[in-house]
C-alpha cells in the first residue's frame, strides 16, 4: 500500500472531543472578526503556556469563523537556519491557489517566496521593501468583500524575516477586512528572546489587542475529562486529575490515557506524563515516532520512509498505531505529533548517540533528493540535520547553500546567520573553500554585504576589516602597495573588500573611507568594470566631506568611465554628485539640476529606486536653498507619489515627507508641515522616522509646545541610538536641542551642547549646508550669554568661546560665498552676525540685511525672526517707529503661521519696550474685522472669552500656557478626545484658526 492511499484512511481524532472552558475567549475572538470585517484590521495576540489550549482554540474559532477565509501557517522549530518567513509562504500559497491572477497582476517581488508566480526580479533594490508591501496589498485583496482572518502559530519560533513582516502588517493594514491572530508560548519567552523586546511595542499599536489563555477551573477540567470518557468521573478522580494537571488540558488528555486514575504512576514532569501515551507502543512504533520527532515540524512519508528503512508494511502498521494512539496527526502527504510538547518530550527521550544517529540519516535522505520537496526547503533541513549529526563538511555546504536561497527571499537576517555559520565551521573544515569554490575572504566580504544590507554598518566594517588583515602579510609595507604581484582574481577581491569597508565608514561618517576607496581604485584592475562604482563612490564621499572641487573632477572621472563601461547604476551616481556640486554654482545652477533630472530618468530605466529616489531628494534641495520653496515642495511631493506607485511609500516615502514638511516650515505653514509628517508613518526606516521626528520637534518648538517637542527629541533616540548609527545623523537634532535648551531656560544645557558642535572635528562639519543650519542658534546662545554675564561673570568665558567658535564658521562660509549660490546665507549670515554685534549702530544694520534677505528668501519663519531682533535693536537707538513697525508685521505674520513661541517672543519685546502692538486686523479706532483672525466674528459686541462654559475658560487658560491636549486631559482628568472638543469650542466662540491665536486674545482678555 502506497503513502497517499495511507494517508488518505487515517483521519484526525481529536483526544478532546468536548471544547471547554474558552467561550468567552472563542467569542472575543469572533467579535474581534466583526469589526475587522465591519471597521478596520484588527489582530489580536494569544498567549498562555504549552498545552493550555492555543491551537484548539484556535481550530475552533476557524470552524465557526464568519470571515470569508481563514488561513493558517505555522512557525518551524529549526533554530537560526529555519526558513525565512515560513508561515507566511504557507500563507500565501494558500491564497494564491484561490486567486486568478493575470501576469501583469502577478507580484513581482513575491517570487521570492512563491516561485510559482513567476520570474524574480533582477534588481534587489529595496526588494524587501516592495516584497513587503505586495504581501500587505496582496491580503488587502485577499480580504474583499467577506474578510480574511490570517493566523500565525508558534511565535515564540519565528525567524528575525517572518517578525519584520509581521511587525510591517500590524502597524500598515490599518483599514483592510483583516485579522490577524497570532499565538506564542509565554514559558518559552527567557530573558534575551527576541520577542520579549517587540512585544511591548506591539502592545502599543491600537489595533493589537492581547488575549491570555489561563489554567482550566476544576469544573472545566471535570467536563474535559467526561468528554473524553464520555461519562461524568467521580469527583475523588477529578481532583486528582485537577492537582496533577495544574488544569493544562494537554496535561489532563496525558492523564486520560490510564483506564483506573488511581493507580496511575505519579510522573516526575511534564516530560514524563507525556511519555505516558507511547507506553502502549511497541519498540517499531516508539522509532518511528523518534524519528518524526527529530524531522522537524511535518515529515512526509517518503523522507519518513528513507530514514526508518522499515519495509512498508511494518511502517504503515507503526504510524496506524500512533495515529490511533492520538500522538500523530496527518497533515496532508505529511505527519505531525498531536503537541509540539509531545514532540519535545520524544525529543528529550533520546539518547546522544540516538539523536545523532538519526540527525545524519536525515542528512543522507536529503542530500539523496526528497520528492516533491523544494530546494530551498531541503537545503534548510539539511543544514540543520548535518549541523546536529556533527558533519561539519556537509553542515557548511548546506549552510552556504542556504545563505544564498535566504538572500534570494532578501531575509537578510537569516542569510547572515547562514554566512556566519560557515565561517563558524570554516577552521574545522579542512578542504571548506573547495567543497562551497568560495575563498575565505570573499566569505568575509558576502557577510560585510549582507550587514550592511541589515543596517549594521560597524559589523559590516569588521568583517572587511577581518579578511583585509588577512591579506596585509602579503605586502611589503603595513598598507595595500605592491599589490602588482597578486593575480588579477586576487586583486579584484582585495578591491572589493576595500571598497566594502570604504562603503560602510562612509555610511558612518568615519574616518578611513576615502583611504579605503583610494586604495580599492588603485588594487582594482584598469580594465575593470567595478572601477566605475568606486569612483563614484569616492566622488560622493568627497562632496560630503566639503571638497567639492574634487568631487566634481571625480564625478566626471567616474562618468565617463561608467559610460565606457556601461555601468548604468554608477553613470547615475556620479551624475548625483556632479549634478549637486555644480548646482549650488551660481553659473551652473541650471545644469546642475538638469543633471540631477537625468540621474532619476536613468535610475528610472534601470529599475534603481534608491538611486532614482536620492536624486529627486537632491534636486528639491538644490531648489531649497536658492530660495524656491514653491518648487522643492512640488519636487519632493511627485517624489512621494513615485514611492507610493513603486510600492515604497512607507520605507522611503519619509525622505520625501521631510523635504515637504520642512519647506512648508519655512513658508511659515506649520499645521500643513505637521498634517505632511502625519501622513506616513515612517516606522519601516528608522533613519526617516528620526528624520520626521526632528521635523515635528521643530515644528512644536516653534508653536510653543515644549512638552511635545521633548517628547519628540526623546523618541528619536530610542529610534537611532547613538551606538549603532552615523553621527551625522545627529546634526540637525543636535542644532534643535540648543534651541530647546534656551527655549527651557537652560543656558549651560545649551552652552554645553554648542561647544560639542564648535568641537566637532568629523569631515562632514565642512560642508555649508550643516553650518548655514548651525550659525543662527550658536549666535542666540552667545547673545544670551552676554545678558547673563552682567549678572554672574563666570559667564564671560563660555560666551567668548562660543564667539570665538561662531565667528570661524563664519570664516568657513563666506570663504567660497563669492562663487556659490545659496541665499539662505543672506539670512543667517547678517542675522548671526547681528547678535555677535558689540555696538548698537553696526546690529542694527546687519538686522536690517537679514530682513531684506528673509524678504528675498521668502522665509516667513526667519522674516518673524529678523523683525524681531531688528525691532528689538530698534528700540535701542531710540527708532520706535521702526520697531513698532517691525513689531506689527512679526505678530501678524506670527499669528498666521501658528508659531506661537515666536508671537510669544514679539509679545515679550513689545511689553518691554513699551509698545503697542495691535492685534492682526486692527483699525486706528480699534474697531475689528469681521473676517480678521483673533477678532470676534460673532457680530455682536458681547465679550466671547465671557460666553465661554467653566470648563471652556479652564481649557483656554491651559492652552495659554502652551499645555498639549495630553497634558490638559491629564490635569483636568478627561478624555484626549474630549479635550479635543472643547478645544474646537473654544476655537469656535473665539472666532479664530488655530491655538496660538486662542492665547493671544486670552493673553489680551487679561487671563494668565
Amino acid at each position: 500500500m502506497g503513502g497517499s492511499d495511507i494517508l488518505g484512511a487515517m483521519e484526525r481524532r481529536d483526544p478532546s472531543p468536548v471544547f471547554v472552558g474558552r467561550e468567552a475567549e472563542l467569542k472575543e475572538l469572533l467579535d474581534d472578526a466583526d469589526a475587522a470585517r465591519r471597521e478596520a484590521s484588527t489582530a489580536v495576540l494569544i498567549t498562555g503556556e504549552a498545552g493550555v489550549g492555543k491551537s484548539r482554540l484556535l481550530r475552533e474559532y476557524a470552524d465557526r469563523a464568519a470571515m470569508g477565509r481563514v488561513v493558517t501557517g505555522g512557525c518551524l522549530e529549526l533554530g537560526v537556519e529555519g526558513l525565512p518567513f515560513a508561515p507566511f509562504v504557507t500563507v500565501l500559497r494558500l491564497l494564491a491557489r484561490g486567486t486568478d491572477l493575470t501576469p501583469e497582476q502577478r507580484p513581482r517581488e513575491m517570487a521570492r517566496l512563491l516561485p510559482e508566480l513567476g520570474p524574480v526580479p533582477e534588481s534587489a533594490d529595496e526588494g524587501r521593501a516592495r516584497m513587503f508591501e505586495e504581501v500587505l496589498t496582496f491580503f488587502e485583496a485577499a480580504a474583499e468583500p467577506d474578510g480574511l482572518t490570517v493566523i500565525v502559530e508558534d511565535l515564540h519560533w519565528a525567524d528575525t524575516s517572518t517578525r519584520d513582516l509581521l511587525v510591517f502588517l500590524l502597524r500598515n493594514l490599518l483599514t483592510a477586512r483583516v485579522q490577524l491572530l497570532i499565538s506564542f508560548r509565554t514559558d518559552d519567552l527567557h530573558r534575551s528572546h527576541p520577542l520579549r523586546r517587540l512585544l511591548p511595542e506591539l502592545e502599543r499599536l491600537p489595533s493589537v489587542g492581547r488575549l491570555d489563555l489561563a489554567p482550566l477551573g476544576r469544573e472545566e477540567v471535570a467536563r474535559q475529562a467526561a468528554g473524553i470518557r464520555g461519562e461524568d468521573l467521580p469527583a475523588r478522580d477529578v481532583d486528582l486529575i485537577y492537582e496533577r494537571s495544574g488544569g493544562n488540558p494537554l496535561f489532563v488528555e496525558s492523564f486520560m490515557e490510564y483506564r483506573d486514575l488511581a493507580t496511575a504512576p505519579v510522573p516526575e514532569g511534564p516530560r514524563e506524563l507525556l511519555l505516558g501515551a507511547l507506553r502502549p507502543l511497541d519498540d517499531t512504533a516508539r522509532s518511528v515516532l523518534k524519528s518524526v520527532a527529530l524531522g522537524g515540524d511535518r515529515v512526509s512519508h517518503e523522507l519518513l520512509a528513507t530514514v526508518t528503512d522499515l519495509p512498508a508494511d511494518e511502517l504503515d502498521v507503526a504510524l496506524r498505531a500512533a495515529i490511533d494512539a492520538n500522538v500523530l496527526r496527518t497533515s496532508g502527504d505529511h505527519y505531525v505529533f498531536r503537541h509540539a510538547l509531545l514532540a519535545e518530550a520524544v525529543q528529550e527521550d533520546l539518547l546522544p548517540g540516538e539523536r545523532v544517529r538519526l540527525h545524519r540519516r536525515f542528512a543522507d535522505a536529503l542530500e539523496a533528493g526528497v520528492p516533491g520537496l523544494a530546494p530551498r526547503a531541503a537545503a534548510a533541513r539539511l543544514a540543520h540535520h548535518a549541523y546536529a549529526a556533527h558533519d561539519l563538511p556537509r553542515a557548511l555546504e548546506a549552510a552556504w547553500r542556504v545563505a544564498r536561497h535566504a538572500r534570494g527571499a532578501l531575509a537578510h537576517p537569516e542569510a547572515l546567520d547562514m554566512v556566519e555559520r560557515v565561517l563558524e565551521l570554516w577552521e574545522q573544515v579542512p578542504d571548506a573553500a573547495e567543497r562551497i569554490s568560495t575563498p575565505h575572504a570573499r566569505v568575509l566580504w558576502r557577510a560585510s554585504l549582507i550587514a550592511r544590507a541589515l543596517g549594521r554598518p560597524l559589523r559590516a566594517i569588521e568583517y572587511a576589516s577581518e579578511a583585509l588583515d588577512q591579506w596585509l602579510p602579503s605586502f611589503p609595507t603595513a598598507d595595500f602597495s605592491g599589490y602588482d604581484h597578486l593575480p588579477e582574481e586576487d586583486r579584484v577581491l582585495l578591491a572589493d573588500l576595500l571598497h566594502a569597508r570604504g562603503e560602510a565608514r562612509r555610511e558612518m561618517a568615519g574616518d578611513g573611507a576615502l583611504e579605503d576607496l583610494g586604495w580599492a581604485l588603485r588594487v582594482m584592475p584598469d580594465k575593470h568594470r567595478g572601477r566605475a562604482k568606486v569612483l563614484a563612490a569616492m566622488a560622493s564621499t568627497l562632496m560630503m566631506r566639503g571638497h567639492d572641487d574634487d568631487a566634481a573632477r571625480g564625478a566626471r572621472r567616474a562618468l565617463d568611465l561608467a559610460r565606457t563601461v556601461g555601468d548604468r547604476r554608477s553613470e547615475a551616481d556620479a551624475l548625483i554628485t556632479l549634478g549637486t556640486v555644480i548646482g549650488h554654482d551660481r553659473t551652473s545652477g541650471a545644469q546642475g539640476r538638469g543633471l540631477l533630472e537625468e540621474a532619476a530618468r536613468i535610475a528610472r530605466e534601470i529599475e534603481r529606486p534608491l538611486v532614482e529616489f536620492r536624486a529627486v531628494v537632491n534636486l528639491g534641495a538644490l531648489l531649497k536653498y536658492s530660495g524656491r520653496f514653491g518648487d522643492a515642495v512640488q519636487t519632493w511631493r511627485a517624489g512621494l507619489e513615485r514611492a507610493r506607485q513603486l510600492g515604497l511609500l512607507r520605507a522611503q516615502g519619509a525622505l520625501f515627507v521631510v523635504g515637504v514638511a520642512d519647506g512648508l516650515i519655512l513658508l511659515g505653514r506649520l499645521e500643513d508641515a505637521r498634517a505632511v509628517l502625519q501622513s506616513v508613518s515612517g516606522a519601516e526606516n528608522p533613519l526617516g522616522r528620526a528624520r520626521m521626528l526632528t521635523s515635528s520637534a521643530e515644528i512644536h518648538l516653534l508653536q510653543g509646545s515644549l512638552s511635545a517637542a521633548r517628547e519628540a527629541v526623546d523618541e528619536f533616540y530610542r529610534v537611532l541610538p547613538e551606538h549603532t548609527s552615523a553621527p551625522a545623523q545627529f546634526l540637525g537634532m543636535r542644532v534643535l536641542q540648543v534651541d530647546l535648551a534656551l527655549a527651557t531656560g537652560q543656558l549651560d544645557r545649551a552652552v554645553e551642547r554648542v561647544l560639542d558642535l564648535l568641537h566637532e572635528e568629523r569631515p562632514w562639519m565642512r560642508r555649508w549646508i550643516w553650518l548655514s543650519h548651525v550659525l543662527v542658534p550658536i549666535a542666540a546662545v552667545v547673545a544670551r550669554l552676554r545678558r547673563e554675564v552682567q549678572r554672574d561673570p563666570a559667564y564671560e568665558e563660555p560666551a567668548e568661546e562660543v564667539a570665538a567658535g561662531l565667528r570661524r564658521f563664519i570664516g568657513m562660509i563666506e570663504r567660497h560665498g563669492d562663487r556659490v549660490h545659496r541665499p539662505i546665507e543672506k539670512v543667517t549670515l547678517p542675522m548671526s552676525r547681528a547678535l555677535l554685534a558689540d555696538e548698537p549702530e553696526e546690529e542694527y544694520g546687519y538686522w536690517r540685511a537679514a530682513v531684506a534677505g528673509a524678504r528675498r528668501f521668502s522665509s516667513r519663519i526667519e522674516l518673524i525672526r529678523s523683525l524681531t531682533g531688528f525691532a528689538e535693536c530698534a528700540v535701542e537707538l531710540g527708532d520706535r517707529e521702526t520697531a513698532e513697525q517691525s513689531l506689527t508685521e512679526a505678530r501678524a505674520l506670527a499669528e498666521e503661521c501658528s508659531a506661537g513661541a515666536l508671537l510669544r517672543e514679539v509679545v515679550r519685546v513689545a511689553e518691554e519696550s513699551g509698545l503697542a502692538v495691535p492685534p492682526p486686523g486692527s483699525a486706528d479706532e480699534g474697531a475689528s474685522s469681521p473676517s480678521s483672525p483673533g477678532r470676534d466674528q460673532s457680530g455682536g459686541g458681547e465679550d466671547p472669552i465671557a460666553a465661554l462654559t467653566p470648563r471652556e475658560t479652564e481649557v483656554l487658560a491651559m492652552i495659554t500656557r502652551g499645555c498639549t491636549n495630553r497634558e490638559i486631559a491629564n490635569e483636568l482628568m478627561i478624555s484626549i478626545k474630549t479635550v479635543s472638543v472643547h478645544v474646537s469650542d473654544v476655537l469656535a466662540k473665539l472666532g479664530v484658526s488655530n491655538r496660538n491665536a486662542a492665547a493671544v486674545r486670552a493673553r489680551d482678555a487679561g487671563m494668565t
